[in-house]
């Protein structure tokens, strides 16, 4: 797998195209590192054999970026070396690769690419990103290793002031293993299970901008595979499940003032399941219907940016391979610590980040379309970091984060309730420190205000202050 990802990184830099103009480019070396004290390391049950670990990650990498006026491209790639202090004679070792692509085709159309991949372990994912941007999903018991890929197109084309169109293609494959054996008795010896998603979609969307209003229309889907390797004397057997999903969105966006923004959406889901199941080949398969809904607040202010959101979704868990319906209540904020050190708004040495969420997922049934199951999840992820220089590739944090999971021993595939304390300790350090502008990680056209003044500029390497607007009045955003 490793050596995969360094001939894809390889590939990605020689086929990037050309365009004509000046370009620069840039290499930095990277090198993540944090040291983490966890009260159950692997997730056991509330009234199981919690164990207390503390394990160490490092994650060297390397960064290439080219940009030119009309192109902006970069290539990442990086080691994961993690090792528990506990319960491992030797660290594992994983690795992930990514490539991004912006480019400018004519006037007011934008294309948007990234591919990437890697391996890794469940208990060590969340610090891959920063705690407003953790992500709230059902989790597996034990030791768990996990790989992932995916792949994306955005293209957006403004025809005039008011009317924007845009396309997207997106493929992903998730695959996750609980390493049935690590759990052996001496009486029996349990066989991995392991569990796979690929799904592959495209949508279209269509905008009509107001002087603070938008409404979209958006109509998509995707093809899902999902199969289920298990051994015989597994709780759920072997199963290979084949859908189509196709929906439709329609979105309003309004802005509230220059820095308050208010969104709304609502759609359907369809899910309708081809084929036949090896396994199970007398199963009659039924399709569903499902509405999704959703709402968000967000606040550019002095003191910092926020967002609470509340959303009902279809989408499907990569770590029980099956579809399923969230409703989730999530609050996040990033504040700059100006007061500490009386630095400036856009450069804060100091900055709070965090994040709250609650969510009800229940399964969709694979043969039926019946809702079974009712998992509830809390997350609290909170952090501190650290610049010495503003600007500059070194960093320090501290991160707190707690997970807690309800268990349904009722579903067809036992969920197990735990919950989990952790403590982070992190650095950052890139070298050189000047990096050539970089692809943001938001497509184009991905904001929240109805003006698209939220939009990361062209070529702007996204840091979390320069998202706030410091510009202008009170009374100008009263406007």
């Amino acid at each position: 797998m490793h050596s995969k990802l360094v001939i894809a990184t390889i590939i990605a830099i020689a086929i990037v195209p050309r365009v004509a103009g000046a370009q620069a480019s840039s290499w930095n070396a990277t090198v993540n590192g944090q040291t983490a004290v966890t009260d159950n390391v692997f997730a056991a049950p509330t009234d199981g054999n919690r164990e207390l670990d503390i394990f160490f990650q490092i994650r060297p990498g390397i960064l290439f970026t080219r940009g030119s006026p009309r192109l902006l491209h970069d290539v990442s790639a990086d080691a994961e070396i993690l090792h528990y202090a506990l319960n491992s004679k030797f660290p594992s070792v994983n690795g992930r690769a990514n490539w991004r692509m912006l480019a400018i085709l004519g006037q007011g159309t934008q294309m948007y690419t990234s591919v990437g991949g890697g391996t890794g372990q469940l208990v060590a994912l969340g610090s891959q990103s920063t705690p407003d941007e953790s992500l709230l999903t059902l989790q597996p018991v034990g030791r768990v290793t996990i790989k992932q890929a995916d792949a994306q197109e955005y293209l957006s084309h403004v025809v005039n002031r008011d009317l924007r169109l845009s396309q997207s293609l997106f493929a992903r494959f998730d695959e996750s293993n609980d390493r049935g054996s690590e759990r052996s008795t001496a009486d029996m010896t349990f066989g991995d299970t392991i569990l796979s998603s690929a799904e592959a979609g495209f949508s279209l969307g269509i905008e009509r901008s107001f002087r603070r209003d938008s409404v979209s229309l958006e109509l998509g889907g995707s093809v899902q595979r999902f199969e289920r390797d298990a051994p015989p004397e597994a709780i759920q057997g072997p199963r290979l499940d084949r859908q189509v999903a196709p929906r439709l969105r329609v979105q309003w966006r309004h802005d509230l003032t220059r820095r308050r923004s208010f969104t709304a959406d609502a759609g359907v889901v369809a899910i309708l399941p081809f084929g036949a199941d090896p396994d199970n080949p007398d199963e009659q398969r039924e399709n569903g219907l499902f509405p999704i809904a959703g709402a968000q607040v967000n606040f550019f202010q002095n003191w910092g940016r926020a967002a609470v959101a509340a959303r009902r979704d279809v989408t499907p868990s990569q770590f029980i391979a099956e579809n399923t319906i969230n409703d989730s209540l999530i609050g996040s904020a990033a504040v700059p610590l100006v007061w500490i050190d009386n630095s400036s708004l856009r450069q804060p040495k100091y900055t709070a980040v965090g994040l709250v969420a609650f969510q009800r997922t229940r399964i969709i049934d694979s043969a039926t379309s019946d809702l079974r199951s009712s998992i509830y999840a809390g997350r609290v992820d909170l952090g501190i970091t650290y610049q010495p220089d503003p600007g500059s590739g070194l960093s320090y944090g501290l991160r707190y984060e707690l997970i807690v999971q309800s268990g349904d021993a009722d579903a067809v595939m036992a969920v197990t309730g735990f919950f989990r304390n952790t403590l982070y300790a992190t650095f950052t350090y890139r070298y050189p420190e000047r990096v050539l502008a970089r692809v943001p990680k938001r497509k184009p056209g991905q904001g929240v205000r109805a003006d698209r003044k939220d939009l990361v500029p062209f070529g702007a390497e996204p840091i979390i202050p320069d998202l706030i607007e410091t510009e202008g009045t009170d009374a100008e955003d009263e406007r």
